[in-house]
């Protein structure tokens, strides 16, 4: 299929008409806080518990009575434990009539084992005590709906009193490679063909994003074979990634596929790498079709496939760091389109270093040497050598 520069859409607006017409279903699921980390919640989590139970200690000491201090600083000479005091070390209950916790460091104890108190100790009534509830109340919201778990959540879950969490379903996204060149690995590649290496890299991502994915084996160029195909794939998922066949070769079908099935379909992205991305709507699932190229695959992954999945969770998408660095190239593009630019950043003195990663590298060398993107937008057709710009952080800066 032909792409036509005047029918591309940005990025943002191919995921804006994406979600309008996707009429979004998730189901829910009840599963343990145990197994809950990275799973978003269904629905607002409300405390069970009350905690503490009752007036806990705040801090390690004694506990007393405030009557006993009524008229000053007693006298403790004959004082005994268990009797005008009892040990309350942080967190711990002790007997109702004691009602004021003192602080260790306000304490010592003589060689016969008397009780004393420092030169320097005031006395509060009622200090030193947690109350009952003051961690958390029976009611109390503890997570709100669509969040993501994090370890310090399920914390929070089980202090509350929450063993099991709704959370929503993952979505199942499944991944179909095309094309006749391609070969699965492990098979030693003959003239003419292609390890079939994206499903790796797109499960993975969609891994990472809370999805589950599911890799069919590959599919040749062979159109009834694509519908076929495409259809076992809609039954099963809720969102299905196509991979290769975009463009305007002579086997590229899926575009055209996409097209004759789909209530909404849209061919061309004004963003490169990757300009032949097709997005439709078919029996109320989003299907994209991927280009085949590696870099393209991913740049159509991380605009369009993590907004998707993000969108169906009902959470924010993440947000790479970003960095200030200079330019060590010049870099041109054309004012009509973005353009993803990789970058290998060095640490400065002063600051970082950005250079720009050119096609005449490797593909491992494209892939694995980027540190950072620039996001070049539309209007912008140049950088000097030496301009500031804001990259996107891909990895971690503490091995540069």
């Amino acid at each position: 299929m032909n792409f036509n520069p005047d029918l591309a859409v940005t990025r943002k607006e191919a995921l804006e008409l994406m979600i309008e017409h996707w009429p979004l279903q998730t189901g829910t699921e009840l599963i343990p806080v145990s197994q809950a980390l990275g799973r978003v919640t269904a629905r607002d989590v409300y405390s069970r518990n009350t905690m503490p139970v009752c007036r806990t200690s705040r801090m390690d000491g004694i506990a007393v009575r405030s009557s006993d201090f009524a008229g000053g600083i007693p006298d403790t000479t004959n004082w005994i434990k268990g009797r005008e005091y009892v040990q309350a070390d942080t967190g711990d209950d002790f007997p109702d009539e004691y009602d004021t916790v003192i602080a260790v460091e306000n304490i010592s104890f003589d060689e016969e084992g008397k009780l004393r108190f420092v030169e320097t100790f005031s006395f509060t009534p009622g200090s030193g005590i947690r109350p009952e509830g003051s961690v958390v109340k029976e009611g109390d919201l503890l997570i709100k709906s669509h969040v993501r778990l994090t370890p310090v959540h399920l914390a929070v879950l089980l202090l509350g009193g929450i063993y099991q969490v709704e959370v929503v379903k993952k979505p199942k996204v499944i991944y179909i490679p095309t094309g006749n060149e391609l070969v699965a690995a492990g098979v030693i590649p003959e003239r003419g063909q292609n390890i079939e290496a994206n499903g790796l890299m797109i499960s993975s991502l969609l891994q990472q994003w809370g999805a589950e994915a599911v890799c069919y084996p590959i599919i040749k160029d062979n159109p009834a074979q694509l519908e076929q195909t495409l259809d076992m794939a809609l039954a099963a998922g809720d969102m299905v990634l196509i991979n290769g066949g975009s463009s305007k070769g002579a086997e590229d079908f899926n575009a055209h596929l996409l097209q004759k099935k789909a209530s909404f379909f849209r061919h061309g992205i004004k963003t490169a790498p990757g300009k032949p991305v097709a997005i439709a709507v078919i029996d109320g699932k989003p299907v994209i079709n991927l280009p085949g190229p590696t870099i393209a695959a991913f740049v159509a992954m991380d605009w369009c496939v993590k907004g998707l999945v993000h969108h169906y969770y009902g959470v924010p998408v993440p947000v790479r760091p970003k960095i200030k660095a200079r330019l060590t190239k010049p870099l041109k593009k054309t004012p009509d389109f973005e353009y993803y630019f990789r970058l290998a950043l060095e640490k400065q003195d002063d600051g970082y270093l950005a250079r720009p990663l050119r096609n005449e590298k490797s593909l491992p060398q494209l892939l694995l040497e980027a540190d950072a993107l620039l996001i070049a937008p539309f209007g912008v057709t140049e950088y000097q050598a030496g301009e500031e710009i804001e990259a996107e952080v891909l990895n971690g800066l503490e091995n540069l």
